[in-house]
């Protein structure tokens, strides 16, 4: 009696075992798909993949394909690749199972700078962030360096503006100044225009109308006087050297003797020649 109560317990320990696995594995999902590399787009071969389960599962993958079987939950998938023995690349997926069914997950493989950095000792490690911060300072300063050469620029140019305006000003100042100054144009015209008006007058009017004008100005007399040392004749150029006055003065003078008779003008040359008249 106690042994057919024995069986009778192992069969339904049995029955309850095979229910709850078949249970389970009606609440599993498979995953599955192929690992590429970076460079070539092409599947990666020698491929190490862990997977974090309780516990954990690690596959190797040495023809770019790889599946596992999981239940509903959140799990890390970490790919390795190698090369000759050496690692290459290295990618971490994220996935999430939520009910059973067939999930294809690709995995593309990066270059594994981080973990070379990871394999470093701690002197490779030292000398490497001094590098970066050498670097990272000289760049630093060469910005620092623009940006003071921007400040200087900044206040150059209106320091340029302000003195080409300054040199402008005073050379139109001294322009203006040059012309006022000089009324050596002026005079001269107006000494043309005495003399074309002595010369009428003179063959106007009679000599003896001429000689009876009131008596000569001062600076008058000094130049019959010059023309008469030099002998009744003398450039104008040597007069007004004598004189020791402007060209202008010298014309209106000279003129204004013309006009009374007393010398006549002779063009020559570039110059003229003055005669005392008898």
């Amino acid at each position: 009696m106690i042994k057919k109560q024995l069986r009778i317990a192992t069969i339904v320990l049995l029955c309850t075992l095979m229910l709850g696995y078949c249970a389970a594995a009606e609440e599993t999902a498979t995953v599955h798909g192929s690992l590429y590399n970076w460079y070539t787009l092409e599947p990666q071969e020698d491929v190490i993949l862990e997977i974090n389960t309780t516990p954990a599962q690690t596959i190797v993958a040495s023809n770019g394909i790889y599946a596992f079987t999981l239940e509903p939950g959140s799990y890390l998938i970490k790919a390795r690749g190698y090369e000759n023995g050496k690692l290459t690349s290295y990618s971490e997926e994220e996935i999430t199972i939520k009910k059973q069914g067939d999930y294809v997950i690709d995995i593309l493989l990066y270059p594994a700078y981080e973990e070379d950095i990871e394999d470093f000792n701690d002197t490779e490690l030292n000398n490497l962030t001094t590098s970066v911060e050498e670097d990272t300072r000289i760049v630093e300063e060469t910005s620092d360096d623009r940006d003071n050469s921007y400040y200087l620029l900044i206040l150059i140019i209106p320091l340029l503006i302000v003195a080409i305006y300054f040199y402008r000003h005073n050379k139109e100042k001294n322009v203006k100044n040059s012309v006022t100054s000089s009324p050596d144009i002026s005079e001269i015209e107006q000494a043309h225009e005495l003399e074309k008006a002595g010369e009428k007058s003179h063959t106007s009017r009679p000599k003896e109308a001429e000689t009876k004008e009131e008596e000569l100005p001062a600076d008058l007399k000094e130049i019959l006087a010059i023309i008469q040392k030099a002998g009744g004749r003398i450039t104008q150029k040597d007069l007004r050297q004598k004189l020791n006055c402007s060209e202008a003065k010298t014309s209106l003078m000279i003129a204004d003797l013309q006009r009374r008779g007393l010398i006549d003008k002779f063009k020559k040359g570039r110059g003229n020649i003055l005669v005392l008249k008898d």
